[in-house]
């Protein structure tokens, strides 16, 4: 379980509350605790395992240790920082997010030749998570790492949504767009397990739809998605709590939405889903969550007189392209001026930086989107 880190000086009524908040989602939302509430019939032959994503890791162990003696092998893609040994026939190998690395291309070779190699009457999980896009790297023919690393940045530097994206991703790429399903059309049977980073669970999307194809058509399990981030919160806030899913858009315009709201209502609100930051011409460092986070935060020190506390929260435990995975605001911290300034030009992290207000938790090893919230401080009780 990650540790929670908070910059010093944070209110302490504040950072129990964060602290017990993230803990719990991120236990609730950890693969092995999503897979085992899930119905999954496993494959009754020998089993193979191909798992990229940001939850690989957690992913694959929990297939091993599932399959037991029907384990037959596999080949897992993984953010570097989460790479453990779990079994001696299952080769792991680190790759890069967002952006695809050498590193990326020659472990996706390493993945395909394997998937190549499974016998005939082998069976094969394949375990698909946030980030898998990045990591699952094949250009097709005439095409450059280069061209895909520049695509990548481009669209994301836009906000472009990640169906936008991973559509670009399909038509440069060959694994992509149900490519890697063409390549394990010769085994005995393929279940597809998918921890969902998309608003909606658009398996086309979802990885670029690595699994999708049409001539071979293999059953798709989700085992979590953003809403399971929004019920692990609901439970440890109360049912009272407003919970609004499938949050797509402006971080900016949806954090002052959340304050909004909250200004009207008497209980805890909180927004789950995936927003985007337009940054074209801004040189600030910052992600969604943080935008949503401080322009909630900023709207209420003009607005409310409640005290309140904000909280966003990347499940992955990256916001963006920073080492941070959020923020947790109170009233006192925010001064409304420079606030504005930190927002206008998307340089979120060093102001919530330097008034503490950052969360750090290091990659979690789950990717299920972001949450924001707000709520007083009096609306949840300490643990005893």
């Amino acid at each position: 379980m990650n540790s929670v880190h908070f910059q010093p000086g944070l209110d302490p009524r504040a950072q129990e509350i964060a602290t017990e908040l993230i803990e719990n989602i991120l236990q609730s939302c950890a693969p092995k605790a999503l897979m085992d509430d899930a119905t999954i019939a496993l494959p009754p032959h020998p089993t193979h395992i191909l798992a990229f994503g940001k939850a690989s890791i957690g992913m694959a162990r929990w297939c091993v240790n599932t399959l037991g003696d029907r384990f037959a092998g596999g080949v897992v893609l993984a953010p570097e920082s989460l790479i453990e040994s779990i079994n001696s026939k299952l080769s792991v190998y680190p790759a890069d997010h967002p952006n695809p690395t050498q590193r990326n291309t020659d472990a996706t070779n390493k993945l395909r030749a394997y998937a190549q190699a499974i016998p005939n009457d082998h069976a094969c999980m394949v375990c698909i998570s946030g980030g898998g896009s990045a990591h699952l790297c094949s250009p097709k023919p005439g095409v450059t790492l280069a061209k895909i690393i520049e695509t990548t940045q481009s669209l994301n530097a836009s906000g472009a949504t990640i169906q936008t994206l991973n559509a670009a991703r399909i038509q440069l790429e060959t694994l992509k767009g149900g490519g890697l399903a063409a390549v394990l059309a010769h085994t005995a049977g393929n279940l597809v397990l998918v921890l969902s980073d998309v608003i909606g669970d658009d398996l086309n999307t979802i990885a670029s739809g690595t699994m999708m194809n049409d001539k071979h058509p293999y059953p798709h399990t989700i085992i979590g998605n953003h809403a399971s981030a929004a019920n692990a919160a609901r439970v440890f806030l109360g049912e009272e709590t407003i919970v609004h899913t499938n949050i797509t858009g402006d971080a900016q315009q949806q954090g002052q939405s959340l304050a909004e709201r909250f200004i009207e209502s008497k209980s805890p609100i909180l927004f789950a889903g995936e927003t985007t930051v337009d940054t074209a011409g801004a040189t600030g460092t910052g992600g969604p969550c943080m935008q949503a986070a401080l322009a909630c935060a900023h709207q209420l020190t003009t607005s409310s007189e409640k005290d309140w506390i904000v909280l966003g929260l990347a499940t992955d435990g990256i916001d963006g392209p920073t080492d941070a995975c959020g923020a947790v605001i109170t009233p006192s911290m925010i001064d409304p001026s420079v606030a504005r300034t930190a927002l206008q030009n998307h340089d979120t992290l060093p102001y919530l930086d330097r008034i503490g207000a950052t969360i750090r938790t290091g990659p979690t090893g789950t990717n299920i989107n972001d949450l924001v919230l707000v709520m007083t401080l009096e609306e949840k009780e300490p643990t005893p």
